[in-house]
């Protein structure tokens, strides 16, 4: 690829359109991040359950991050002005837009956090099961994925998918607004139950059932081509020259791996943040769906994933209400036998893996007078640990495709000897909550100092998009990894750990969630 001397060393820029706010990185061809700026924008409730974000704040973010990296490496800083040759985004998976024919959005966007379908899930399930489709699907029925809000609004507002003509997922609308081509890639569009996983397209027989227009569905690319260049219009918005080409992108934790290297079969990766999410990868089509996790497609091949809705978001509410500052709440575990009274369920907003019920409810259980602070906290944050092991756990059993192995098994279940997961993100920078992690799940941590992982695949995405790497391959050799510090799960503390796992598990088959949520929401 042939560049101008003249306008400075050419660089790859990353647009990671997140839950709350919008992540613009500038990478080197050597795989150097040489700025990233963020810039937020809020969500809407405009009734209870709902929430909703406006795609024009979206566009506003993307303007205001990438000016501000462009900013920090222009003429006069310490990092020579850069000439960004080619683009990639990634973005919040699920939710979803809809445009009519003019290209304008229909209404605002639904998120992945709305939770107004909840009375639908029945419907919706058995829907799915009357047409045969839960093989083709390969994902269970949850809050969060694209179809049950989707079907909600045919229900209750028919007149906004009356005036659609396009639905987009989040990253897709932002791309839309960058080239003025409409499109998608298998692996946002894998986590909709729209989509034929193993085939990698949209799935006209769920379209179908559920009294969808299939021409609502925009055409695929794969997520390191080129989706179009940059429009005169898009680059006065972001500062930029037009005409750079602009990758489709990926779903953000697709993006992460591939800004991890984490793209061949059986490698593992563990992202934590406000939940956490723990995948393998695979190079065979799923064969239908596994109890606990989620079929997605990869940016080549398919991956596996365990989604843990409740991570850091639970123990921001357990210091919180305690008054604690994080290293004061890790530092509560300590060495002290994680089984010990009291209990914390972290089910805070329902959970995925491994309960896979949205009506699930967290708090403190077997509390005693001589309970206090300290002992809280220390059942705060093994709960949580125990809740991410899951995901975790589950991992060597999808790859070794044990496809009716049931979520709990006996206390003396090992994770696959030898399993190792690229991990980065949230608590597992304190040592003790990482050490905990490890010893709950049995897996080795390699713990990365990554920065901003979904932008940087990303952006590695857009060099495959524009030429400067000539495949994947080539751009994953160029992912800025390094691994701060590995963390090898300790033998002694095994049965502890398993002790505490069967506690959790033990609660949920007497069936505590269902009492706790009672009514028509334990069917959520």
């Amino acid at each position: 690829m042939s560049h101008p001397p003249d306008l400075g060393p050419p660089t790859l820029l990353g647009l990671d359109l997140g839950s709350s706010s919008l992540k613009a990185l500038l990478l080197d061809l050597d795989g150097r991040v040489l700025a990233e700026r963020s810039a937020a924008y809020p969500t809407h409730a405009p009734a209870p359950g709902w929430a909703e974000q406006d795609p024009d704040d979206w566009w506003a973010a993307a303007g205001e991050a990438t000016r501000g990296v462009l900013a920090d490496v222009g003429d006069g800083g310490d990092v020579p002005r850069a000439d960004v040759v080619g683009i990639g985004l990634s973005g919040q998976m699920h939710t979803f837009v809809l445009l009519d024919a003019a290209g304008e959005t229909v209404r605002p966007a639904i998120t992945w956090m709305d939770t107004r379908a909840a009375g639908l899930l029945p419907e919706v399930e058995a829907t799915i099961d009357e047409a045969g489709l839960r093989d083709e699907l390969a994902n269970p029925v949850v809050l969060g994925l694209t179809l049950p809000p989707l079907a909600w609004l045919r229900d209750h507002e028919p007149e906004v998918l009356a005036r659609a003509r396009t639905l987009l997922l989040a990253k897709d609308a932002l791309r839309q607004r960058l080239t003025g081509e409409f499109g998608s890639e298998p692996t946002d569009g894998s986590a909709t139950l729209l989509f034929d996983v193993a085939r990698r397209r949209w799935s006209g027989a769920t379209l179908e059932a559920f009294g969808l227009d299939p021409a609502l569905m925009p055409a695929l690319g794969e997520p390191d081509a080129a989706a179009g260049r940059l429009t005169p219009d898009a680059a006065r918005h972001l500062g930029l020259r037009a005409g750079i080409p602009v990758a489709f992108g990926a779903g953000d934790q697709q993006a992460a791996a591939v800004g991890t290297g984490t793209v061949l079969p059986g490698q593992a990766q563990l992202m934590v943040g406000t939940g956490a999410q723990a995948l393998v990868v695979e190079a065979a089509p799923p064969a239908g769906e596994l109890t606990g996790l989620h079929a997605f497609c990869h940016a080549r091949g398919w991956l596996r994933q365990a989604s843990v809705n409740n991570a850091g978001v639970a123990l921001d509410w357990a210091r919180t209400l305690l008054g604690l500052s994080w290293d004061d709440l890790y530092g509560a575990l300590g060495d002290a036998a994680p089984e010990a009274a009291p209990l914390f369920l972290p089910y805070l907003t329902g959970e995925r893996a491994p309960l896979m019920k949205g009506h699930a409810r967290g708090g403190w259980l077997g509390l005693e007078p001589g309970h206090g602070r300290e002992a809280l906290a220390r059942a705060a944050v093994a709960g949580v640990a125990v809740a991410i092991a899951d995901g975790v756990r589950a991992l060597p059993r999808a790859a070794d495709r044990g496809a009716h192995e049931d979520r709990r098994g006996p206390a003396d279940r090992r994770v696959r000897a030898g399993l190792r997961v690229r991990a980065a993100g949230g608590g597992l920078r304190n040592p003790v909550f990482a050490q905990a992690v490890a010893d709950a799940s049995g897996a080795t941590l390699e713990l990365l100092d990554a920065s901003g992982a979904s932008a940087v695949g990303a952006a590695l995405l857009g060099g495959v998009a524009s030429g400067a790497f000539a495949d994947l391959d080539a751009a994953v050799a160029r992912a800025p990894l390094a691994i701060a510090a590995t963390v090898a799960p300790r033998p002694e503390r095994a049965v502890a750990w398993a002790r505490l796992r069967e506690r959790m598990h033990a609660l949920d088959t007497l069936g505590l969630h269902e009492a706790v949520a009672g009514g028509e929401t334990a069917t959520a």
